[in-house]
C-alpha cells in the first residue's frame, strides 16, 4: 500500500542509509549506500565530483534513483526517481545531513568535506516518488 504524504515525511525524517543509483559512462549501474536529509521535497545528498564514482557518473547521464528502506518489518520503503541540481558545498547544508547519523560523527565529516574542492551536494527533487508500506492494507 502506498504511503500518505504525511507518512513518506515522517519515514523520511528517520536517518536511515539510502541508496544511490547512476549509470556510468559505459551504461553500467552504480549503487552507493549514503547519507540524506529530506527537506521541503527533496532529498539532499553529498559527493565529490571527481573523486566519487557516482558524482563522476552525473556528468554522461544525470539521472538518478535513490532507495530507502526500513530494516525492520513491515517493510516500508521509498524510491525517488529524479536529475540532481548539482549545488556547491555549505557548511550548514552539510551539517543539516550528517549530524542526523551522529552529532560526533556528523561535525567530523563536516571538517573533511570542507577540506575537498570536488565536495557538492544533490538536491534531487523527485519526478517520480514510489512508495510501500506493508503495514498497512487497503
Amino acid at each position: 500500500m502506498p504511503m500518505t504524504p504525511e507518512a513518506i515525511d515522517a519515514f523520511l525524517a528517520e536517518p536511515r542509509m539510502a541508496h544511490l543509483a547512476t549509470v556510468d559512462a559505459e551504461g553500467r549501474p552504480r549503487v552507493r549506500p549514503v547519507w540524506y536529509l529530506w527537506r521541503d521535497g527533496a532529498l539532499w545528498i553529498t559527493t565529490r565530483q571527481r573523486v566519487r564514482h557516482t558524482g563522476r557518473d552525473l556528468t554522461t547521464s544525470p539521472t538518478v534513483a535513490v532507495s530507502i528502506a526500513s530494516e525492520e518489518r513491515p517493510y516500508r520503503a521509498v524510491v525517488v526517481h529524479g536529475r540532481p541540481e548539482v549545488i556547491p558545498k555549505d557548511r550548514d547544508a552539510l551539517s543539516d545531513v550528517a549530524t542526523r547519523y551522529g552529532e560526533a560523527q556528523g561535525r567530523a565529516f563536516v571538517e573533511e568535506a570542507m577540506a575537498q574542492d570536488d565536495r557538492v551536494i544533490l538536491r534531487i527533487v523527485p519526478d517520480e516518488l514510489i512508495s510501500w508500506d506493508y503495514g498497512t492494507t487497503s
